[in-house]
């Protein structure tokens, strides 16, 4: 897992975004090498229980599906860590444990960063007017609690779609650049 420095690849875009009406900053790029695409990000924020920084990288295959997920959250003078990975049967594992709640999910999405909105958006490959429901693997932080979460894409137009989940409760317009990386994500993550 290379959480700790910048990875070596072909840079496809990059973004500095701000929370809306909250102290928090995330840098973000994608990469791209031979065979994979890899997201890496680093969130700095201000919690309940002082400054906290969140690391990580995703990586997929070719197909945009989802092969290793690694995230550091520092927070004072604690670190926790999380590794995922998908093998090639669709079988979802947590160091040696089996996640057998999770096979046959392709997508992961990181409740922190609009980052991972970006793997949906880039394997479902919508046209516009084209709507498509998905489920993922959802990271919840700060406790890195893992759940299904069932998620709607729809593309309302070259850059923009809207993402809903857990059946519409939640709802969002997202606008992406060129390589589908989110430029504004509602009202909550914008482009600084």
């Amino acid at each position: 897992m290379q959480t700790e420095r910048p990875f070596h690849g072909d840079l496809l875009s990059e973004a500095l975004w701000q929370k809306t009406g909250q102290t928090s900053l995330e840098h973000c790029r994608l990469y791209r090498t031979p065979g994979l695409f890899v997201l890496q990000g680093i969130l700095l924020a201000s919690s309940g229980s002082g400054p906290q920084q969140i690391r990580y990288v995703v990586t997929c295959g070719e197909d945009w599906v989802t092969q290793d997920v690694g995230v550091i959250v520092v927070n004072g003078s604690s670190d926790r860590q999380l590794h995922l990975n998908r093998d090639r049967s669709g079988a979802w594992h947590s160091d040696s444990e089996v996640l057998k709640e999770f096979e046959g999910l392709v997508d992961v999405d990181l409740q922190v960063t609009p980052a991972t909105n970006t793997l949906p958006i880039r394997r479902l490959q919508l046209g516009v007017g084209e709507s498509a429901e998905t489920d993922a693997l959802w990271v919840r932080f700060p406790e890195l609690a893992l759940e299904r979460l069932p998620q709607r894409y729809t593309r309302t137009g070259e850059f923009r779609y809207t993402y809903e989940s857990r059946g519409g409760a939640f709802r969002a317009e997202l606008e992406v650049d060129a390589q589908g990386l989110v430029v504004r994500y509602g009202d909550i993550w914008k482009r600084a």
